[in-house]
């Protein structure tokens, strides 16, 4: 009798804990990968080339690319006209991008849809390549990485002849101050 009652509370204990696992499995997810490792590694390498350095950025963080792939910035060279729209719609090593937000920057901006796509496209697991104001009418391109504790988002970008990774944090800021922004989103194909 009493070799059931432990069998019993032995059968219990793991059956609870076994339950009590599987709940923290389904319901905790954990955090998405950082892009700041890729970021580190990689660099722009002609002055004007932002755009194409933010999608291999992206195809790096993939692993679509190998570390030493620049042939988007060796194509672009020092392009001044180029926009999100040179990559939209296109299909690159497996992953297709989008231009998104290509609208007129104002009051009227869609903000809030704005960061309600950033944020879906973050909880997906996808980096999100935005353009911000850099200067007296120059824009840089950044790739936003996740979200701050200030519910801010974080983004890593690199400049031209600097090793230094750039890390921005105020980007809603940003975006509000120049009433509205673009942004080019991705899915993965294969």
């Amino acid at each position: 009798m009493i070799l059931k009652k432990h069998f019993l509370f032995l059968l219990l204990m793991i059956t609870g804990f076994a339950i009590s696992y599987a709940q923290k499995k389904t319901t905790h997810k954990p955090r998405a990968k950082s892009i700041h490792d890729a970021a580190v590694n990689h660099k722009q390498i002609y002055n004007s080339s932002c755009i194409p350095m933010s999608v291999e950025l992206v195809l790096k963080y993939n692993k679509k690319v190998l570390p030493d792939y620049y042939k988007l910035q060796n194509n672009w060279k020092e392009k001044t006209d180029g926009t999100f729209n040179n990559f939209d719609g296109k299909t690159i090593e497996g992953i297709q991008f989008k231009h998104q937000f290509n609208l007129k920057r104002g009051d009227s901006f869609p903000f809030n849809q704005l960061f309600k796509t950033i944020d879906a496209e973050l909880t997906a697991g996808r980096k999100v390549i935005i353009s911000l104001p850099s200067g007296y009418n120059f824009w840089h391109m950044y790739v936003i990485d996740g979200k701050a504790d200030s519910g801010d988002y974080i983004a890593y970008s690199r400049y031209f002849n600097d090793n230094n990774l750039i890390t921005m944090q105020n980007i809603k800021k940003l975006i509000f101050e120049v009433k509205g922004t673009d942004i080019l989103t991705y899915r993965i194909l294969n």
